[in-house]
């Protein structure tokens, strides 16, 4: 990922955030706040853990292989839809610890089933 990406990637974040923080201080708890506050938070996650995920694997590089800027991207949405779904299953109050390791095996269960897939370099 480039430098132009993740300061796009931070952008979007960033503008993602603030648009999440506004609609929750300032609109009602109906049913289409809640799709776009969801949507909001996918967005904002995926864009600020883009450039950080970026960065970390080009100073440790996973699997001896070149640093790929659509593997860091591919690792923040799974992540921003794990968010997306903790805080679904937190307002269906169906969420606990067990449930949230869960999530997070099944991102990381995932992403070593598509590095596996990919071709070698």
């Amino acid at each position: 990922m480039n430098r132009q990406t993740s300061l796009l990637s931070l952008l979007m974040g960033s503008a993602a955030a603030a648009g999440l923080a506004w609609l929750v201080i300032n609109r009602p708890p109906t049913n289409p706040n809640l799709a776009t506050a969801l949507l909001l938070l996918a967005l904002a996650v995926t864009g600020l853990l883009a450039p950080l995920l970026s960065w970390l694997h080009r100073r440790i590089p996973f699997g001896g292989r070149p640093p790929s800027g659509r593997a860091a991207l591919r690792q923040a949405a799974l992540l921003g839809l794990a968010a997306v779904a903790l805080v679904i299953l937190h307002l269906r109050e169906l969420l606990d610890g067990t449930l949230v390791l869960g999530v997070l095996a099944l991102v990381v269960l995932v992403e070593v089933f598509v590095q596996s897939r990919r071709e070698p370099a």
